[in-house]
């Protein structure tokens, strides 16, 4: 028999933690709770019973499913799916706007047409840099780019575009599979503008001026003076003014070029400190086999696909005017965001799962939030130079095809910008607070909240975030193409979940991001409105 020490009577902790008792085993788990490799503390599971996560599980998948189709089809399917028929005919009226109004060809003319003085004798042709040759434009695009290149270069250069244009309109050499028929109304035009640059704007028919007016806008307008001199008491409105444009754009300008570089700092020097481990997470992790946020998460897309269903209805029923009345009905499913409790999970319990709670304190919070989406600017915008890829890439695929004949596009518009632009201010206000009080409020809470803890339980944060981020982005309807940039959001807000464990980081950054796109686009609307 030796003398040697015993190690296990020499090592009390080696001792505690080999010795079969529940009391040492109890000790082991409350001094040292468990964390992730992160640093993430680790929760029991959620409540749910493994047949309520199965279930939801299918459910989720399958309405997933159809959200994501229904967002991305197309207006003529959808009649035909629901209600049986084609969409009926767009009867467009003479004094009703021409499609595309306040899109990415009418915005850049009335940007240059109110600096006319400026951008006349540049040595780059503006028209070169509204038409750059390769993008292909809807028909009504197209008359404004003949408006455009009568003011901007001569009515030669204006007239060869209408001849081209007339020509396909007339033979239908668009597409000669499937010819489409001659638009009257933008016949008329065309002939109302030939009339303008062969004999003169007195020539025209009060009709035809009409037309162009209510059509076509500030671009219409100074068609219908270009005869007269640019002092002229009837045309200088329309063509001056830019003043406060250019100023906005020149803020807006050293905005883009100033905060993404200070972001890219920041995005930088968070990269090192994740890379070294100095930062640290604290969102809490819960162990795999609850399902109840999940449910919520499906309680959620079901009611926003019912919803959205309810407002096509509406909108194409014998009262459309009440279709405008989603943008309070999405309220509503403010109501199913604490279901968790409902489900009888104690509020404290609940709030601290989800993210409702104040973190390390509201301001250090919000601070946070600030600071992560500086820093997550230069990714947002490769998201938006991936798209620009791909929609060019897109368009070359179609050129390529038939030997470069393609079907002539939609007019290439943004429907909030629309929105903005053509609605009361009733309906403005009612975007803008939707846009930065429900979204934030809402979708931080649904997809960053549930969604995001109940995929992180069990996977990596970055699949979590990846995974979350693409079902957020193809919730919204900017079409397959489009999703980039908010994929790039959607994983950033998901990160600062991960970071800060509190949703009002993440809250934060999205009312920062839809605050400033939302108040750009007003300010923009109001500069380059039609002179009254």
């Amino acid at each position: 028999m030796t003398n040697e020490p015993n190690e296990h009577q020499n090592n009390p902790r080696l001792h505690l933690e080999t010795a079969w008792s529940p009391v040492a085993d109890a000790m082991r788990h409350d001094l040292k709770p468990r964390v992730t490799k992160q640093g993430n503390p680790i929760d029991a599971p959620d409540p749910g019973s493994p047949t309520s996560r199965i279930l939801a599980l299918l459910i989720t998948a399958m309405l997933v499913l159809l959200v994501v189709v229904w967002q991305n089809t197309g207006e003529n399917l959808k009649f035909q799916t629901l209600l049986g028929k084609a969409p009926p005919p767009v009867e467009l009226l003479p004094n009703q706007s021409a499609p595309g109004s306040f899109g990415q060809v009418d915005l850049m003319g009335r940007f240059f047409l109110r600096n006319f003085e400026m951008f006349k004798n540049q040595p780059t042709p503006i028209m070169n840099q509204i038409d750059n040759g390769f993008t292909l434009f809807a028909d009504e695009d197209r008359v404004r780019l003949i408006m455009l290149a009568g003011e901007f270069e001569d009515n030669e250069a204006a007239l060869e575009r209408l001849v081209q244009l007339e020509s396909e309109l007339i033979g239908g050499s668009v597409d000669p599979i499937n010819p489409k028929k001659p638009d009257d109304l933008i016949l008329a035009e065309l002939r109302a503008l030939e009339t303008i640059y062969t004999l003169s704007v007195d020539a025209l028919e009060p009709e035809q001026r009409q037309q162009l007016s209510d059509r076509y806008g500030l671009i219409g307008k100074v068609a219908l003076t270009h005869d007269l001199t640019n002092t002229d008491p009837l045309r200088r409105p329309l063509i001056s003014g830019g003043g406060w444009l250019i100023g906005f754009g020149s803020v807006f300008l050293l905005g883009v070029i100033l905060v993404p570089f200070v972001g890219l700092c920041l995005l930088i020097f968070g990269i090192i400190q994740l890379a070294t481990g100095k930062l640290k997470f604290r969102n809490h992790v819960p162990t795999k086999g609850g399902s109840i946020f999940l449910e919520t998460y499906a309680l959620f897309i079901g009611a926003f696909l019912a919803m959205s269903i309810g407002t096509f209805y509406v909108a194409n029923s014998s009262k459309p005017e009440l279709a405008s009345l989603s943008l309070l009905v999405q309220w509503l499913l403010l109501l199913l965001v604490p279901w968790g409790i409902m489900r009888g999970m104690r509020s404290q319990d609940w709030r601290k799962a989800i993210g409702w709670h104040t973190g390390e304190g509201v301001f250090k919070e919000i601070g946070c939030g600030i600071i992560a989406y500086i820093a997550s600017i230069p990714i947002y915008l490769i998201g938006v130079l991936i798209t620009v890829v791909l929609l060019f890439a897109s368009e070359a695929i179609a050129l390529s095809r038939n030997n470069g004949v393609v079907e002539t596009p939609e007019p290439l518009t943004n429907p909030i910008f629309e929105m903005i632009a053509s609605g009361s201010w009733t309906t403005t206000l009612l975007l803008f607070v939707l846009a930065t009080t429900w979204a934030p409020i809402v979708e931080e809470a649904i997809f960053r909240g549930a969604l995001f803890r109940h995929m992180r339980s069990s996977m990596h944060w970055v699949l979590a975030a990846l995974a979350s981020a693409f079902l957020f982005a193809y919730m919204h309807d900017y079409g397959p193409l489009m999703v980039a940039p908010l994929i790039a959001l959607g994983f950033m807000f998901a990160f600062m979940r991960e970071w800060r464990g509190s949703l009002i980081a993440p809250m934060t950054a999205h009312f920062l991001h839809n605050f400033t796109l939302m108040t750009f686009m007003i300010i923009l609307v109001q500069l380059i409105k039609d002179p009254m």
